[in-house]
């Protein structure tokens, strides 16, 4: 009787937080959004219901003053801006009101967000964690301030590909390869921040038996090729094929990451063509990473979400441009590690108190409000001119100190054994 009655007020509990955060979520995914990328995602929803190809740049007027004029070509794989295409058809074609238009784009992120929460939930659960460090992650998944400014406020769905690597892991160790192998390759066509992931289902467990990995792999890429590549030629969208377009992914040089002292030394945020190969660094450190997994494979989850946070940290470490947004994809993969482990929560904390700060000093905390305030913007770049030098640098020592403290974490992670 009474555990029935502490179960329901359990639920009445949560529901009410869920509320609440949804409550807090609703006026940032409506008024705010990160300038580039969510002028970006605006035009690319327009230019695919109007039948134009989203990766090359058009003129787009029709959102002035809130757009670029030019579009900048948008960086994600199709699936996402078919998505976006299908939001412009059911808001902004229909009533012509931006924030209405801004808001739709951000429902699956504020989906991701609570299914996020519910699902590190349950794994804490099944994984007999105490009832407090349940109760942390999961207010943590509802209400920290990084996580809804780096997804309801900013507008960026790596909530998203959180949620669907994490899914992924866990249908892998119940053993559901093919499930987990769609649910993993979409999250890679959606947003390729979880490539790094994408070959640890291999090396999970000896026993999972060679006709499983076959499936694995067959399934994966076929994924890929109808949701990614295919798209390309069935709309008529001329694939991005230039050298320069293929490369400045992997020259891009700044974000929270090592490579930012190219803008503090050479005010530029590609990397000088003498070093552009560093651009790909992030490939060998990737494979020794999978080199020492495949020496010590993962037995049971909590070892698996240890290896996938552990990739993660390796790539935040050698890509040479790190958004504040990729840190999400590890952050519930820690917070499901830490309490089967012997570590200090606030060794967790740097993962995102050090980011956060970053989004000021790089000033993308307030390119959130360039829709209640285009000229937000402008006085932006004013006041840049001032402190530019002394703001690169701030920046820059942010960033190191987050690689320091990335470099410990994963050392951390990687010599602790669970009793």
């Amino acid at each position: 009787m009474r555990a029935g009655i502490l179960t329901a007020l359990t639920k009445h509990r949560d529901l009410a937080e869920v509320f609440l955060s949804i409550l807090v979520q609703i006026p940032l995914a409506v008024f705010l959004g990160h300038y580039y990328d969510q002028s970006s995602f605006m035009d690319s929803g327009y230019l695919v219901s109007a039948g134009l190809n989203p990766y090359t740049s058009h003129l787009v007027t029709i959102f002035s003053p809130y757009s670029f004029g030019f579009t900048p070509i948008i960086g994600d794989p199709p699936l996402w801006p078919l998505l976006l295409g299908l939001i412009y058809r059911l808001t902004y074609n229909i009533s012509s009101n931006i924030f209405l238009y801004n808001f739709a784009i951000k429902l699956p992120v504020i989906a991701s967000n609570l299914g996020l929460a519910y699902l590190t939930k349950k794994i804490l659960k099944k994984q007999g964690a105490s009832e407090g460090k349940i109760r942390f992650a999961w207010l943590f998944l509802l209400f920290n301030p990084f996580m809804l400014l780096t997804s309801s406020a900013w507008g960026q769905f790596d909530t998203l590909i959180s949620l669907l690597c994490l899914a992924s892991l866990y249908l892998l160790n119940k053993a559901k390869t093919i499930k987990s192998a769609v649910v993993l390759s979409f999250s890679v066509v959606l947003k390729p921040i979880s490539f790094p992931l994408i070959a640890l289902p291999l090396f999970s467990s000896p026993r999972r038996g060679i006709s499983k990995v076959v499936k694995y792999i067959l399934i994966s890429v076929a994924i890929v090729v109808v949701f990614w590549i295919l798209p390309f030629f069935f709309l008529g969208w001329a694939i991005p094929g230039s050298s320069n377009q293929i490369t400045s992914f992997f020259t891009r040089a700044g974000g929270i990451s090592l490579f930012s002292i190219v803008e503090l030394l050479k005010n530029q945020v590609t990397l000088p063509i003498s070093l552009q190969l560093l651009g790909y660094l992030w490939v060998p450190a990737l494979l020794i990473g999978y080199y020492l997994i495949y020496r010590n494979p993962p037995m049971n989850f909590n070892e698996l979400t240890q290896k996938a946070a552990e990739l993660m940290f390796i790539f935040f470490l050698t890509f040479s441009w790190v958004s504040e947004p990729y840190i999400i994809v590890a952050i519930p993969l820690v917070l499901i590690f830490l309490p089967q482990s012997e570590m200090n929560f606030r060794n967790f904390h740097f993962l995102w108190v050090i980011p956060l700060i970053f989004m000021f000093i790089s000033t993308n905390f307030f390119q959130l409000f360039f829709l209640v305030s285009p000229q937000v913007i402008s006085w932006l770049a004013q006041f840049d001119q001032h402190i530019r030098f002394w703001r690169l640098l701030a920046q820059f020592m942010v960033a190191v100190s987050f690689q320091f403290f990335v470099w410990r974490l994963a050392v951390k992670m990687l010599g602790f054994k669970k009793k």
